[in-house]
């Protein structure tokens, strides 16, 4: 497998997926016209989207990570790659699922909390992109496939 192409689509899927939820926020936020810093206690989404931010992101660290340890050192280079790109696709999901929530809910109620924690949630979506550095790093690679790998991306 190219690894130069392999970073690529993994570039081009996180660009997609920070994209999407980027775009939906910037025409929520503009075409809302509302922003209110009020806490209207009987709002359930004041109190659900923080939850489900906070658990989004424990959850897609500890998801992630199982994945990655699920993944032997003896595996096949592909396998290995096939693998940790399926890993991280859950861990974008499990940030954007709530981004997304987020923003429905700054839709619905105009506040402000909302708002920020999707901010907040697409941030930090937006620096988790792919690189190989992070491969190298959380990959169970033996030292030729790291060596093979640095190789084949420097040529």
């Amino acid at each position: 497998m190219e690894i130069k192409s392999y970073l690529r689509t993994n570039k081009i899927i996180h660009l997609a997926l920070v994209a999407g939820v980027s775009v939906f926020l910037l025409l929520s936020y503009l075409g809302s016209g509302e922003f209110n810093a009020q806490m209207d206690e009987s709002n359930p989404f004041l109190y659900l989207v923080p939850i489900v931010a906070v658990a989004g992101y424990f959850g897609s660290q500890f998801i992630f990570r199982n994945q990655i340890s699920a993944i032997d050192k003896t595996m096949p280079l592909e396998e290995k790659l096939k693998r940790y790109q399926s890993a991280w696709i859950v861990k974008y999901a499990l940030l954007e699922g709530p981004a997304f929530l987020a923003i429905v809910a700054y839709n619905t109620s105009g506040n402000a909390l909302p708002l920020v924690v999707a901010v907040c949630l697409v941030l930090y979506l937006a620096v988790q992109r792919p690189n190989l550095q992070k491969l190298l790093d959380t990959l169970p690679l033996t030292s030729d496939e790291k060596r093979k790998l640095q190789h084949n991306h420097n040529q």
